[in-house]
């Protein structure tokens, strides 16, 4: 658990917990924001160093966030054993799915939360495991950020209409030289999105490969996912 800078306990903060991608942990995503942002420096710093570095620059004075959320590291370290068959993907899900939730119950016992405004976020695994896991809990997770993700998981119609009702909001993101067929499955999904009536944003991130959004235009996808 990191704790936003300047962290209030009287406050109730937002929930967003961060899936690991293939080959890395959640915490490589800080890493290579740091990268991004010119802070190299800091990629063996401690998380919530880290963190600090980065909230300029993903908590910008808009948006009606203040200046952080409480962020969740999931614990684990993708592998592409993780999705090597059918089964072993739904056994995935279902592992990622206990582990997310539990976690949450430790913050929620520990933490003032926000509990309209909870949300997962990934790059590659991490987005696939994002997207499932808000169409499997709806009533959980308020958003989404899905980010190079071919968001594959498909709910039943009876999941569908609980999105929409309950106002669930994804942001997906996707390099315009990533993988094709990657491509391809996000922008059905995004319809998929677009015919059951809920809110989201598919934003095609120009000269990118296979990569995760950048700070600024993930700011703007937590912005988004955690409106009230």
């Amino acid at each position: 658990m990191l704790l936003p800078p300047g962290y209030d306990a009287s406050r109730a903060y937002p929930v967003v917990e961060i899936l690991p991608a293939t080959g890395s942990t959640a915490g490589t995503l800080l890493q290579m924001w740091l990268v991004r942002v010119g802070l190299n420096r800091l990629a063996a710093a401690p998380p919530e160093q880290q963190l600090a570095a980065l909230t300029p620059y993903l908590f910008p004075d808009t948006g009606g966030l203040g200046r952080g959320c409480i962020f969740i590291l999931v614990q684990g370290r993708g592998s592409s054993d993780d999705y090597r068959s059918a089964g072993a993907w739904s056994a995935t899900i279902a592992r990622y799915e206990r582990r997310v939730l539990a976690d949450l119950r430790a913050v929620a016992a520990s933490r003032r939360v926000d509990t309209t405004r909870i949300a997962v976020a990934g790059f590659s695994l991490g987005g696939d495991l994002a997207w499932a896991l808000t169409l499997r809990n709806p009533r959980v997770f308020h958003g989404a950020i899905v980010m190079a993700s071919r968001a594959s998981y498909r709910p039943t119609p009876a999941d569908a209409g609980t999105l929409a009702r309950r106002g669930v909001r994804i942001f997906m993101t996707m390099g315009d030289r990533d993988d094709l067929t990657r491509q391809r499955l996000a922008g059905a999904a995004a319809g998929t999105l677009e015919r059951w009536e809920v809110p989201h944003r598919l934003q095609v991130l120009p000269g990118a490969g296979h990569e995760p959004a950048p700070p600024d235009v993930f700011a703007a996808a937590l912005a988004f996912v955690l409106a009230r």
